[in-house]
């Protein structure tokens, strides 16, 4: 996990490698200490993740619950097409930019 951007409108983190158990609880407690007490817009950059499974999905719809519950939004780019249609698949297909 890497902040690409951090100011005072948005948050943009950048993921890479798979998202599934084996790393999941290695980043989790970081990323969500980044959006902890959060007043920006989010964007997850995906472009560099090869896989995500369901801990990692879990992850994400933790953080859109959170982002939106302090008024905000999150929004998913660059995915690869095997990413994407895991999100599609899951009803988070509308995260996507």
């Amino acid at each position: 996990m890497k902040v690409l951007q951090s100011d005072e409108s948005l948050l943009k983190i950048a993921f890479s490698g798979r998202l599934d158990s084996s790393n999941v609880s290695n980043i989790e407690v970081k990323f969500f200490a980044l959006l902890n007490g959060l007043e920006a817009n989010v964007i997850l950059d995906f472009s560099e993740v090869k896989f995500i499974g369901s801990l990692g999905i879990r992850m994400v719809l933790m953080a859109v619950k959170d982002v939106k519950r302090q008024g905000y939004m999150l929004k998913i780019e660059s995915s690869s097409a095997d990413v994407e249609n895991i999100f599609r698949m899951t009803g988070l297909g509308d995260l996507l930019d």
